[in-house]
């Protein structure tokens, strides 16, 4: 790891406990790694690469922004965005730096096709406590890994 993205990992914050971090840049790295560790750092490393195939997924998809930042970013940062963490007020700034790093490293795997997709081209995803899925369109749903739901 080297670059912005160690520079992420190295401090902590005084008194905070988080990792220190600058704002989020337009590295795809960053972004990625952001979404995964929000979304998805609870659900294991099958559960991280899931996320970030979702991600890669969208990239990918005429119907979705073209870089991994638009994509994360997608909706602003009001309710109604596409990643949760991006728009619900909290600080994005990682907390628990084995956890920061386990996600920027994925990222980086995935950024650098060292992954595979275990989500069967999924560009939806939803907690499976949700309940009910959160959209009007109909949806094929592709797998469950950990307590995500996936969809195309």
């Amino acid at each position: 790891m080297t670059g912005p993205a160690l520079g992420l990992v190295l401090a902590a914050h005084a008194g905070s406990g988080g990792v220190a971090a600058a704002e989020p840049g337009d590295e795809p790295q960053e972004c990625l790694a952001q979404a995964i560790y929000w979304e998805a750092g609870g659900e294991g490393r099958e559960g991280m690469e899931a996320l970030a195939w979702v991600v890669l997924n969208r990239r990918a998809h005429p119907d979705f922004p073209a870089t991994v930042c638009e994509v994360v970013r997608e909706g602003g940062e009001q309710p109604g965005c596409q990643f949760k963490f991006w728009c619900d007020g909290k600080s994005e700034t990682p907390r628990h730096a084995d956890l920061w790093a386990q996600a920027l490293a994925v990222a980086a795997e995935s950024l650098d096709g060292r992954t595979t997709d275990p989500t069967g081209r999924a560009l939806f995803f939803h907690a499976e406590t949700l309940g009910a899925v959160p959209w009007k369109v109909p949806r094929e749903r592709t797998t469950q890994i950990g307590r995500h739901i996936y969809y195309r």
